[in-house]
């Protein structure tokens, strides 16, 4: 069942990582001067990886062959499955390290993701299956 299950979560993964992340930053940047006017700290940017991702960039847009994936700061979302990111940290390389735990036909898997960033694009890794990175982009 393992073995099914990792090729569906990859996939699952290029999926989530494909989400735009537009809708956000206008978001982000009125709470930063509401809280700047307000006397407090401005709030932590997103980590680098947050937004929507896709292995080949049309998929953003034409998902007939494949779809985006969408990273928050603690979840990893795919078309059909959704995976809670733990045990979250940098790296220092400026990267980051965290532990997923997806669900998918009723079963919990539990592996690492690494993500680093690679010009415009991130690279992730799941260590457990093997150390090439794949690249994936924003989309837009």
């Amino acid at each position: 069942m393992r073995r099914q299950l990792i090729p569906f979560c990859a996939l699952m993964l290029t999926a989530v990582l494909a989400a735009c992340s537009d809708g956000e930053a206008p978001q982000a940047s009125a709470q930063a001067g509401d809280s700047e006017a307000a006397g407090g700290p401005s709030p932590e940017p997103a980590p680098f990886y947050v937004g929507q991702w896709a292995a080949d960039p049309v998929w953003c847009t034409d998902q007939s062959e494949g779809f985006p994936i969408t990273i928050t700061p603690a979840r990893f979302e795919g078309r059909e499955n959704i995976c809670d990111m733990t045990e979250i940290e940098t790296t220092p390389e400026g990267g980051a390290t965290a532990q997923l735990a997806c669900q998918s036909e009723g079963e919990t898997i539990r592996e690492p993701i690494s993500f680093a960033q690679a010009g415009e694009q991130i690279a992730i890794v799941w260590p457990d299956r093997g150390t090439e990175a794949t690249l994936f982009s924003r989309c837009e």
